[in-house]
């Protein structure tokens, strides 16, 4: 398995943790990891495109990774209430 494979799950994987942290009832875990790992491919897809992204690590690019994954996670939790999770009170 390619290190950049396995770089980009870890990256995914602290995102969607980060998320929870800061908001833990606004998205459940699979809803956070989900947009964690559209905002990886989605900064990895930016940097290729624009050609930037921050200076490379092995073959990922960290800093536009973390946009990707800051914007996706803020727009869906700022789209789901936190009410609207069942089984929530």
């Amino acid at each position: 398995m390619s290190p950049g494979v396995l770089l980009g799950v870890l990256f995914a994987l602290v995102g969607a943790q980060l998320t929870r942290l800061v908001w833990p009832r606004r998205l459940g875990y699979l809803a956070a990891l989900a947009l964690a790992v559209a905002g990886v491919v989605a900064g990895e897809l930016a940097a290729l495109e624009l050609h930037g992204g921050g200076p490379p690590l092995g073959p990922l690019h960290p800093l536009a990774d973390a946009a990707g994954i800051a914007v996706l996670e803020v727009a869906g939790a700022l789209l789901r209430s936190p009410g609207s999770r069942p089984g929530r009170p």
